[in-house]
């Protein structure tokens, strides 16, 4: 096959990973969202490697893995993506009862304001640091040997370590599923301006799920709605333009 076949074929297999879903997007989560689009950033290589749209193998950022173990990260990016647990949003009138986090945890709004982050400033941040770009991607291969860094790189501040390590605590194979930890580093990630962030607190926080100290409201679960809308990832603006319709129908339901 030549180097030529081989980069089409990359590009088909991306094709297909942002196609995949499109048929049920209201299944879909915030993080398979984002995570398609993180995928247009590290054509090129990931961990840092990532190139100019136009492929330039003399450009000191060019592609460093063969075609080969490209397509082999792409197929890991897309078998994350598919085996990934999609939660549809349910608002339960149950009790909740809720679970244990070293620290309080809310569904609050942040207090200041601050400009979305979106897959731009992630691939600004891999850029700048391969290292963070090799332990988010060791995450999403399941590599567990990637969850101390990812633990760090969260309490030294960076957002984007903070999401993920916010989804570590919510996936079982991590062996440190924690609830609230999970809302607690999502909120974190949100309060800082990831867009999928605040839309996952939208989400949960509509849910009324037990992650939470106290119970949401519905109120709460708008404004974090209204802080993804202003995503310029569609896929996010999207999801969390109709999951405040949700929202409002619930509020003027109520008001009857």
């Amino acid at each position: 096959m030549s180097f030529v076949n081989k980069v089409f074929k990359v590009c088909f297999c991306v094709f297909l990973i942002f196609t995949m879903g499109a048929v049920s997007a209201e299944e879909e989560s915030a993080s398979s969202g984002f995570f398609k689009s993180l995928l247009d950033g590290v054509i090129c290589g990931p961990g840092g490697k990532m190139c100019d749209q136009t492929y330039n193998p003399n450009a000191k950022n060019a592609m460093g893995e063969s075609p080969e173990q490209l397509l082999q990260y792409i197929d890991k990016a897309n078998s994350y993506l598919n085996n990934r647990s999609v939660e549809p949003v349910k608002r339960s009138a149950a009790v909740v009862i809720p679970s244990k986090s070293v620290v309080a945890v809310t569904a609050s709004p942040p207090s200041k304001l601050n400009p979305p982050l979106d897959n731009d400033a992630f691939q600004k941040a891999l850029k700048t640091s391969g290292a963070l770009g090799s332990t988010i991607q060791g995450y999403m291969q399941k590599e567990k040997s990637s969850l101390p860094s990812l633990k760090i790189y969260a309490e030294q501040g960076d957002p984007f370590a903070q999401l993920f390590l916010g989804l570590a605590y919510s996936d079982d194979w991590t062996g440190m599923a924690e609830p609230a930890e999970s809302c607690r580093w999502i909120r974190e990630a949100g309060t800082a301006g990831v867009s999928s962030a605040r839309y996952f607190m939208a989400q949960r926080a509509f849910a009324k799920s037990s992650c939470f100290s106290e119970v949401p409201t519905l109120d709460q679960a708008k404004i974090w709605a209204e802080l993804a809308s202003q995503s310029n990832d569609q896929s996010i603006k999207k999801d969390s333009q109709n999951l405040m319709q949700d929202i409002l129908k619930l509020q003027i339901a109520g008001s009857k």
